[in-house]
This record gives structure tokens, sequence and C-alpha cells, in this order.
């Protein structure tokens, strides 16, 4: 090598290594590519160009580069760099089999190896791989680590939830988010209310002493509250859950996956009641991009309740399409069916969702038997229900016990409670089955089966060992036919303890279901009439009812039988006669119309008679013609009075 070329790469290392101490990765791809121009088998500078690519997260150029045949040699040894440019390039079944493909398995490469199995949601694997890297490494990372692995022992929990997975120091928030969440998965609501509170406290606590603003710390905590409600939706609380939602989502945070998620819970709550508002929230729960950022199991969560809406807003093809997706890419094909059978019939199709139902006959019985009683075809229900694998459920059982009874058929009713018994012969005292025991007891006494009744009455006690009523119950039945036990089971009563003395004419009085008030009248006037000694009764004065004089009205002839239509009201009397109102001369005519009736009124045009003699000269107007009216005698206040209100009497207003 010449002496001015090995200059030049010492000088260009220089460079590249100021660059990549500043941060500056730019300029450090360009030195590197200098360098690379110079002497192009440079390993060195070929790693810090990928290493300048990922920083500027161009991870397909990088990938362009290390996949190119002419850099095989100088990329052999970069697995790690390959394998995450492929991971962030959303490609990580690549990415795995890359690491795979490694000659060695580095920490760096089993924890990329970690992440890429969490992401490909192979969670035990995952798990298995944290705890060995946790048990074999100390370092400054030792928070990070037990962070990723609870996040992963919450996933664990959410596939199965009775699981006994390990518990972790809640000492950072995003321990304690994950413990929270952990037992939200598992359906304690309540308990990891308080914990998520705590981390959401301890989150904006630890973010403001790294000298963050209180907007940041909002920003920060926003996954924690949004988790805090969806336990608060989980407890029934979904007034709160929603208030929470909306808060974060009036926030606008950039986690798109976030906002999907909270869209989506928000949607749950509406139901049927909001549609146009669920349809906004259920676009920003479906945007582009999400497929990455999502599980499969909230993406199928997600469409799930996209097809329940487009049934809310009677879009039946579309609610097919996300049928479609939801069985072909989620693999959720059984909650598909039943989703598409529900916008069937509600489309009035019951044939075809039947037909899609019985498909999955062991899933969705429920639901065929629902369509079949909404149709009325009560019969092919009950054959339905008997068949099915479920039909010793107590649900089930309820289901057909209703059935039977409604056709009357108590018989066979009594007979499926009895196959009922058999089955569960050797776990009749479970709590789970008082119902089912209490229900047979009165189907078999319908029947009349008394010694079934009174057997399923002992398991009723059995299942229910304080229970008084069951256990009197019994007593009642085995009266008849075991006097014996019947006496023994009773001495295992409590006595019966009387308050006070009892009035047994009262109790046998017929009125004693009307309330204590009639009883009480009843035994009083029983008193009254019951016979006393002789003599008693003469100091008893009975209480006279007072007489009243009969009114007559002033002018009333005795001597003439009264009217017999004096209590109907006059208009309704065959005498009454309407009255007309009197006609007087109007004007008639449109405006400004003249006529001999407007002159005749007129008393400038009358003509005016002679003044006496030696008056003076001036005429008034009463000197001229008299006036059509008749004169009218004058009106004494009172009686204007009275006028005005009889014409105030017709006007309502």
């Amino acid at each position: 090598m010449s002496a001015n070329k090995e200059s030049s790469l010492v000088q260009g290392y220089i460079e590249l290594n100021k660059f990549c101490q500043s941060g500056d990765y730019e300029r450090a791809l360009k030195s590197a590519g200098k360098i690379l121009q110079i002497a192009p088998t440079e390993q060195k500078a070929f790693h810090c160009k990928i290493i300048c690519f990922i920083q500027l997260h161009n991870f397909k150029e990088a990938l362009a580069v290390l996949s190119n045949p002419k850099n095989a040699a100088l990329a052999a040894d970069l697995h790690f760099e390959k394998a995450y440019a492929q991971y962030r390039l959303n490609c990580p079944k690549d990415a795995l089999q890359t690491v795979d493909n490694a000659p060695e398995l580095t920490l760096a490469l089993k924890e990329l190896r970690a992440q890429i199995l969490y992401r490909l949601e192979q969670y035990q694997d995952c798990y298995n791989l944290y705890r060995d890297i946790v048990k074999n490494t100390t370092d400054d990372y030792e928070d990070e680590r037990k962070a990723n692995m609870s996040a992963v022992v919450a996933n664990l929990a959410a596939l199965n939830p009775n699981a006994d997975l390990p518990q972790f120091e809640e000492t950072t928030y995003e321990l304690l988010y994950n413990a929270g969440s952990t037992l939200a998965m598992r359906g304690k609501y309540t308990e990891a209310l308080p914990v998520l509170k705590r981390a959401e406290q301890t989150c904006v606590e630890s973010v403001v002493e790294d000298g963050g603003t209180e907007e940041e710390a909002k920003e920060e905590a926003a996954i924690i509250r949004v988790q805090q409600a969806y336990c608060l939706q989980g407890a029934g609380r979904e007034k709160e859950a929603a208030a929470l939602y909306q808060g974060v989502l009036k926030d606008k945070p950039a986690d798109q996956a976030l906002v999907a998620v909270a869209s989506n819970n928000l949607v749950v709550i509406n139901r049927d009641s909001n549609v146009f508002d669920s349809r906004k929230r259920m676009k920003a729960a479906t945007a582009d991009g999400l497929e990455h950022k999502l599980t499969s199991r909230q993406r199928a969560v997600i469409v799930y309740n996209q097809a329940i809406l487009a049934i809310y807003s009677n879009q039946p093809e579309f609610c097919k399409q996300c049928c479609v997706k939801l069985s072909r890419e989620l693999g959720q094909e059984s909650r598909a069916a039943l989703v598409e059978a529900a916008s069937l019939a509600r489309d009035g199709k019951r044939d075809a969702a039947l037909a899609l139902l019985a498909k999955h006959p062991g899933t969705h019985t429920l639901a065929a038997a629902q369509i079949l009683l909404a149709q009325g075809d009560r019969k092919a229900a009950i054959k339905l229900l008997e068949e099915s694998e479920f039909k010793y459920r107590p649900g089930v059982v309820g289901a057909l016990a209703t059935l039977y009874c409604a056709d009357g058929d108590y018989e066979r009713a009594s007979q499926m409670f009895l196959d009922v018994y058999q089955h569960y012969k050797n776990d009749t005292g479970s709590p789970a089955l008082r119902g089912v025991w209490r229900a047979a007891g009165e189907v078999h006494q319908r029947a009349g089966r008394v010694s079934a009744a009174a057997q399923a009455h002992e398991a009723l006690a059995s299942a229910q060992p304080h229970d008084r009523r069951s256990r009197a119950r019994l007593v009642k039945l085995l009266a008849p036919s075991d006097p014996q036990r019947a006496r023994a089971l009773a001495a295992q009563l409590p006595p019966i303890q009387l308050q006070g003395a009892i009035d047994i004419e009262a109790l046998e009085s017929s009125k004693w279901m009307m309330g204590a008030k009639v009883v009480k009248k009843t035994v009083q006037s029983k008193q009254e009439q019951s016979p006393g000694t002789p003599g008693s009764e003469l100091g008893v004065t009975k209480k006279q009812k007072r007489k009243r004089k009969t009114k007559l009205p002033p002018n009333a002839d005795l001597s003439k039988p009264p009217d017999p239509e004096r209590w109907l009201p006059k208009y309704e009397r065959t005498a009454y006669r309407k009255r007309r109102g009197v006609r007087r001369d109007v004007i008639k005519g449109s405006q400004g119309m003249t006529t001999a009736a407007v002159d005749q009124y007129d008393m400038s045009k009358q003509p005016v008679s002679a003044s006496p003699a030696g008056a003076g000269v001036g005429v008034g107007v009463g000197a001229a013609a008299k006036s059509p009216r008749p004169d009218k005698p004058a009106e004494s206040a009172w009686q204007r009075k009275q006028q005005q209100k009889k014409k105030g009497k017709g006007r309502k207003w």
C-alpha cells in the first residue's frame, strides 16, 4: 500500500470516528463511503456504514447492502445487523432464520431472538430464553430484561389465566404496569386497579425526575390509563372507563396502537346506542399500519367488533367481508360463523343462518336453538338441545325444563332430571347445581313422583346444608312415606318460637290476607257480637242515624207529579227551544263602496229642522232628524257591569 493511500485511510478513519462520537451519522456515512472507495475491502468501514444506515433508520438500504452478493465477504459476520434490519422491516420470520443461521449465538443475538419470538407470539419460547438470559447475565440492563420478561408473562396469562406464572419485584413503573396487566388478563380487575394506579404515579414521578415536562409524563402514562379503563370496563364501571378513554384520546397520543385499542373499547361500550360515534372510532381502530403494532388477538377482537358494528349499521355485505377476514386471516372461524349467522337472522334469512351454524355443531348449539325458538319451532329446538353434548350443563338443563313445562310434558321433564341426577351422582353436593335440584323437586312434584322429589331435595340439602327451607321441604315430602326419618330430620330444625299471644279466631278468619287493619276490624266486630252476661245490653245505647229534612224548591207544587226530565240539562229536554239571536242590518259590501244603508247612518246628510224664533245661529247635531235606533232607557252602572260580564263569558283564550 502506498504512503498516500495509507495516510488517506488514517485521515478517513479519524473523521469517521469523530462523526460517530458526535452522533453525526450522515457525515459518518459519507466518511465510510470515502474509505470504501479508497479500500473496498475494509471490513471496519463497511461495518460502520451499516451501523450508520441503522442509526438513520434507513433499514431498507442497510438490508440491500448486506444482501448484495458483491458484499458477501464483508457481510459474512454481520448476522446481528442483518437480522435487526429484517426485524425492523416487519419480517420477523426472516430475521429468526438469520439468527438461527449464525454460527454462534451471542448475547446480542439471544436478546434479538427473544424480541423476534415475542413478535411472532411464541411466548413460551420467549419466556424460556429470557429466563436463561437473566440467569446468566449481570449488567446494567437487568431491569429492562425483567420488564420484557414480565410483559411475556402477561401475554401468557392472557392465553392461560390459570397457569402458574412467576411474579417480579415491582421496582419500576414498567414492572408495575406488567404486574397489573397480568392480573387483568386473569380477570382480577379490582385487584389490578390499585397496582396500575401506583404504576401511573411512579411513571409521572420518574419522567419528572429525569427532566421531562408534565406533558411528556402524561403522554408516557397514557398507556397505563388505558389499561386502567380496561379494568374498569371489565369490572362493569363503564361510565368511568369511557371517561378515561375519551380523556386519553382527547390528548391525541402519538402511539397509533394505543389509539386503536382505546377506540375499539369505546365502540364496545357504545354498543348500538351511538352508531355514528362508533363508526368514527372504528375507523381509527382499523387504520393502515396497525397489523404490525397489534397482536393477532387484538386484531381479531377489533375485526369481530367491526362485524358486529356492521350489523348495527344495517350493512350485511360489509359484515360478511369482516367475517371472511376474521376466518381466513385470523383463524377465528367459529366466531365468524356466529356473527354471520346473527346477521342472516337479523335479515330474516333464518334457514341460511341455521345451515351455517350446523357446520359448527359443538360450539353454536345454543345459538341455533335460539333461532329455532324465534321461528316458533319448539320441537326442533328441544331435539337439538337433547342431542347436544352440553345437555347436562345447568343452563341447558334449565332451558329444556322450561320448554317441557311450556308444553305441559312434566313426565318428560321429570325423566330428564332423573338422568341429570345419574350424571352428577358422584357430585350432587356441588354448589353450582343448587338451582338444578330446586327445579327438579318442583317438576317431580308436578309429575307426581314424590320419591324423586324427595331425592332432589336431599341433593339440595347436601348442596346447601344450612338452608332450613330445603330441609323443611324434605321433611314434608318424607312425612307420608318415611315418617321415622322425617321426624329425625325435623328434630334438626330449630324450634318454633312464638312471640306473644296468638288470636286463633283472627288466624282462622278468611280476611287475614287483606291486611292487619281488616283483621283488627273483624276481631272487634266479633267481640261486639259475642253474647255477654244477661242484662248487659240494657246499658248499651244504639247510636241512631241523623235524619236530614228534605229540601224542596220554593215554587214546588206537591199536588202534581215531579218532572221526569228535571235531572237532565236544559238543552236535552223536549221543551227546549234554541234561542235565535236578533238580526240587525249589517253593512255588507267591499271596502269603499257606498250604499243606501251608509247614507242612512251618515248624520251629515240628514235634513236639518228649523230652529225656533229668537234662537241663536248655531245648529247642534242633536237637533237633526232622529236616529233609526230606538231610544234606550238610561242604564245604571251595575247593569253595564253585568252586560260586560255576559259579553266576556263567551271568550276563552
